[in-house]
């Protein structure tokens, strides 16, 4: 009896477990899925500190289930849902069989080319410092540039101006005419000596 007892016992967890393994489990809810914080750094103006913090998207994009944004890809060869702009005025579009064919725009008259030499107006100088290597009043400054310390010699344009103190060994800036190819300067100054700055 015993015996019998245990083999219909163990018949009915066989036929219970085979009959839970053949019914559906009930379905799961689908995993809402959510981004990992992220850390953020937003600049900010010069001499003030940026702003650092911690961000969750808050998933307003389709996301995948690992967490990342769904995007669609373009589709160039798809055609465009956006209907046609209307042609400005004066100009005529093209339809049917000559749709191929660019439409020609309306007939804008094209002057004539300037003529004539070319002008400049406005600051056209540049202005270069260095040291008096030589001086001869009225004709050239010869200066060696400061930036490169290679000697050049600039011819002084009649009724230039040549600063007092101008004289060899002296810091000087000279203003050259650009308009002469770089040849000519108009004005030597003494650059005045840099003023001691107080220590804070």
């Amino acid at each position: 009896m015993r015996a019998a007892r245990l083999s219909l016992g163990i018949s009915f967890i066989v036929l219970g477990a085979a009959g839970a393994a053949g019914a559906e489990p009930p379905p799961t809810p689908a995993a809402k899925p959510e981004s990992a914080p992220q850390h953020v750094t937003a600049p900010s103006l010069p001499g003030q500190q940026n702003r650092e913090g911690t961000v969750r998207p808050d998933g307003s994009l389709p996301m995948d289930s690992e967490g990342y944004a769904v995007t669609t890809t373009y589709d160039g060869t798809a055609p465009s849902k956006a209907s046609p702009r209307p042609a400005p005025k004066g100009v005529t579009v093209v339809t049917g069989s000559a749709a191929g064919v660019p439409a020609r725009g309306p007939n804008v008259p094209i002057g004539p080319a300037p003529t004539g030499k070319g002008t400049t107006t406005g600051a056209n100088y540049i202005t270069v410092s260095g040291s008096v290597v030589a001086l001869e009043p009225g004709k050239s400054v010869t200066i060696r540039l400061q930036r490169t310390g290679v000697e050049n010699t600039y011819k002084l344009a009649p009724g230039a101006t040549v600063g007092k103190g101008v004289s060899t060994g002296k810091l000087v800036r000279v203003r050259v005419l650009a308009a002469e190819k770089g040849k000519v300067a108009d004005k030597v100054d003494v650059v005045p000596p840099l003023s001691p700055t107080r220590a804070n």
